[in-house]
């Protein structure tokens, strides 16, 4: 059964994500809305959460948490698994929220992260 995720929202809208119990209801509902809106939909797993959750195909950029590295805001930096991934996400924010981000390698851990700084 999905239901509004209480904790995790979308970062485009700003509204809850639907949230999945299983990877099975996901997938399930991922097929339905690509047959519905010609667009290709994907589960994945949240880290936050812990539950199943929809995403675009062409905006999913799978990341976790370094918990080696902090943003300004004192938070665990987003760990991308390669250069591309950390590229395509530094383009929809930019696309989104005008916001210009570089890509650079993580000293500590074996990913990628955004940065506003120069580098």
């Amino acid at each position: 059964m999905n239901r509004k995720s209480p904790t995790c929202k979308s970062s485009k809208t700003g509204r809850p994500l639907t949230e999945y119990e299983t990877e099975h209801e996901a997938r399930q509902a991922a097929k339905y809305l690509n047959k519905q809106y010609n667009t290709e939909f994907i589960a994945y797993p949240c880290d936050k959460c812990g539950k199943w959750h929809l995403s675009p195909k062409n905006r999913h950029t799978p990341n976790s948490k370094c918990y080696l590295c902090a943003g300004s805001d004192g938070r665990a930096k987003a760990l991308y698994k390669n250069q591309n991934s950390a590229q395509k996400r530094a383009e929809i924010i930019h696309d989104e929220q005008g916001v210009k981000l570089k890509v650079y390698r993580c000293p500590y851990n074996d990913g990628w992260h955004l940065t506003k700084r120069n580098i």
